[in-house]
């Protein structure tokens, strides 16, 4: 018979950054169910602290694990490259192991008319999406390639923005930083799959959370303009994209997976 995938991460750690936020508040019960500890990075210890009381909470009464994987917090800054390595240094030595996997998610966006957006605001978003992308990157792939840990996979969240241009909104930077992810993905995928180590990008349409709530309430339009270009005329759920992150975390499922980028936008780039 056959030997079909393997989700499971058993003994495996999994290190999520913007661990507080809506699309890894959907996948991290995924990594639970499937065995893998998990290192939360965000900015907030206190958020941090109370997001894994509410991971242990669903893992014991909705996903009904008899053991939960250990789960630990960290304050970090993703575009200090410092801050970064040193909170993968204490990652590695409170867990007794390398990460075998990381799912980096931190970033965020901000709308500003091109020809206006302040140099300040300009400087920050870069720093955080796309440099704190790369030291993410660099911090968790480094000690692997020095001491040849083998099988090694990452998912680094990318946008639609990085493949087209949204409307209306203005969001230069954002869709800057998300194409520059998504071509260090195939660049990172290039120069370390030597090392056996894989890594993907993940770019989803617009998610259906608190932020784009926000947005659609301020302006309506909005929402309308937005579905009028989405062939399935409806934003994603953020578990909808936890299946993906699973298959390319998976060293059986996506084996030969490297340097791709996969767009679940409900085929807003279609058109």
């Amino acid at each position: 018979m056959a030997n079909f995938p393997d989700f499971r991460l058993d003994g495996e750690v999994t290190v999520v950054t913007g661990a507080c936020g809506g699309l890894s508040g959907a996948v991290i019960p995924g990594l639970l169910a499937y065995g893998s500890d998990i290192a939360l990075l965000d900015m907030n210890a206190d958020q941090i602290k109370q997001s894994i009381e509410e991971f242990k909470k669903q893992a014991k009464e909705t996903l009904k694990l008899g053991k939960i994987p250990e789960m630990k917090g960290y304050v970090c800054d993703v575009s200090d490259a410092e801050n970064v390595n040193q909170v993968f240094e204490k990652i590695h030595a409170e867990f007794g192991k390398y990460p075998l996997h990381l799912l980096n998610t931190a970033g965020y966006c901000e709308n500003f008319p091109a020809e206006k957006y302040p140099a300040k605001n300009a400087a920050r978003l870069i720093s955080v999406n796309l440099l704190g992308s790369l030291y993410v990157a660099q911090a968790w792939a480094r000690p692997l390639i020095e001491n040849k840990v083998q099988g090694a996979s990452a998912v680094m969240i990318g946008s639609m923005s990085g493949n087209i241009v949204n409307d209306p909104q203005p969001q230069i930077c954002y869709n800057m930083s998300k194409a520059g992810v998504i071509h260090m993905v195939k660049t990172l995928a290039a120069e370390w799959s030597k090392y056996n180590i894989r890594i993907n990008a993940l770019s989803p349409g617009y998610i259906s959370g608190p932020l784009t709530a926000k947005v659609i309430q301020a302006d309506p339009k909005m929402y309308d303009r937005w579905m009028s270009m989405v062939p399935m005329h409806r934003m994603a759920e953020p578990q909808e994209f936890a299946g993906t992150v699973l298959y390319l975390l998976s060293n059986q499922a996506s084996s030969y997976t490297t340097g791709a980028n996969i767009i679940a936008d409900g085929g807003y780039a279609c058109w």
